[in-house]
């Protein structure tokens, strides 16, 4: 629905998201509106935006959706008025503001905003008209492109990807300016090492036992001890202690292993007595075996220890990765067996592209190491790609249909998880790379 000079209520919300029009505002009654957080944008899935935090007058915040309109009449053209989804929004903003009378389900009066000359002026020229998005989200969304040009679908899958490695060390780099960075890693890592199902007990455990705990511990013992004294501290912790055969078993343990382990936790594990983590807290059930929390703990075990006898877990990651070690390789040698049942390529390349990376480029950004940044960059670039998955096949598929990209590494495999879960399922068509590159071909064969 095109307005004046054919402005749209899709340009209007594409200079929203993109925080062209940051106020301050006045709403049509006088009061004075300052954006806080513009919001989500939902591409018609209900109001415009949602979760955005206004200040209305300098005192009063708010935190709700926003909807957009070319004119005041819209909300109740659109009957926003009776629809039950609407009585969230708590801002109104129109092009046009006159015949405004904008009320929520409730009857309340919503507060409308007129956006004035100099911000209309900054609004984008989208140059797509609405119906040309309704191609998208269907069957397959570029096939065509996949046959011509697959390269260009290549580089913004794999744009896609560094979007998420660019979030995951964003958030990682905020955790560095609070707790020391081998806690961070050590976090990280026992996640990479829980899957989706046993996620928060491992981050649970790191921080039940630290690395730095764990780390000074093992140094009070000789060496041939050490490995033994790790497995009884975190599974001692993670609440697994006595062991179960078919656990015991599962760890790769033998039943003197299990002797020594459960005997060294009655030595040395006293300060978490009280503090077990609950047998509860563990998924174990339709898990493969090699991906059993009890597989997994070994595998910790065996790499706090192995970490330890090389100088502390952060020297022993960031060292070799800084050298250009391969840091797939240097995770499935620190787990082998008969240390633990170890694991495999593709598990350990999930760990890099997931944990590995993303904490070596925040620990380099926020301590200025550019070697660190540089050869992290490279293996970023140079990953293998992973086994498919459910995810990974179901977006290359809304992409290309059948037809092949040819190869995309384990940066395009992220590229693809990241398209899946933030883009397509949540249908936000509007800002997704695929979608934009089809319609930029489009334009230049026309």
């Amino acid at each position: 629905m095109a307005g004046a000079e054919g402005i749209s209520e899709l340009a209007m919300s594409l200079a929203w998201h993109r925080g062209l029009l940051p106020g301050p505002f006045l709403t049509t009654d006088g009061k004075r509106v300052e954006i806080v957080h513009r919001g989500v944008w939902s591409h018609g899935f209900g109001p415009d935006f949602t979760d955005a935090m206004i200040l209305f007058d300098g005192r009063d915040l708010r935190t709700g959706a926003v909807e957009m309109h070319l004119n005041g009449r819209g909300w109740n053209e659109h009957g926003h008025q009776r629809d039950p989804r609407y009585s969230s929004v708590i801002l109104h903003v129109v092009l046009d503001g006159a015949d405004v009378s904008a009320r929520t389900l409730d009857g309340a009066i919503l507060p409308t905003v007129a956006l004035p000359p100099d911000a209309i002026a900054r609004l984008p020229e989208v140059g797509i008209g609405p119906e040309s998005w309704t191609r998208f989200g269907g069957e397959a969304c570029a096939p065509e492109l996949a046959a011509s040009n697959p390269a260009r679908l290549r580089d913004a899958i794999w744009s896609l990807g560094d979007r998420r490695l660019a979030a995951r060390a964003a958030r990682i780099e905020a955790r560095l300016t609070t707790e020391p960075a081998a806690e961070a890693l050590w976090s990280e890592l026992l996640d990479g090492l829980g899957f989706s199902a046993n996620r928060v007990p491992m981050r649970a455990l790191a921080a039940l036992v630290p690395i730095g705990v764990l780390d000074a511990t093992l140094a009070a013992r000789p060496a041939g001890g050490r490995l033994d004294l790790a497995r009884a501290l975190l599974f001692g912790a993670a609440g697994y202690l006595p062991f179960t055969p078919s656990e015991a078993a599962l760890a790769g343990f033998s039943t003197r292993d299990t002797s020594t382990i459960e005997a060294l936790w009655q030595e040395a594990g006293g300060p978490w007595t009280d503090l077990t983590l609950s047998p509860t807290a563990w998924t174990r059930t339709r898990a493969r075996p090699a991906n059993h929390p009890a597989a997994r703990l070994a595998v910790a075990a065996a790499i706090a220890a192995a970490a330890q006898e090389r100088g502390g877990l952060l020297a022993c990651i960031t060292a070799p990765l800084r050298e250009g070690a391969d840091p797939a390789r240097l995770l499935v040698s620190l787990a082998a067996p008969p240390a633990s049942p170890g694991i495999g390529a593709d598990r350990a390349g999930d760990m890099v592209s997931s944990s590995l990376i993303p904490f070596a480029l925040a620990f380099a950004e926020a301590t200025g190491d550019h070697a660190l940044s540089e050869s992290a960059s490279r293996a970023w670039e140079m990953l293998p790609a992973p086994a498919s998955n459910t995810i990974t096949r179901r977006a290359l598929a809304q992409v290309a249909g059948n037809r092949t990209l040819g190869p995309l590494g384990g940066r395009g495999m992220q590229g693809l998880i990241h398209l899946d879960m933030t883009l397509c399922a949540a249908r936000r068509c509007f800002e997704c790379p695929i979608a934009h590159r089809v319609l930029a071909e489009d334009a230049q064969t026309s």
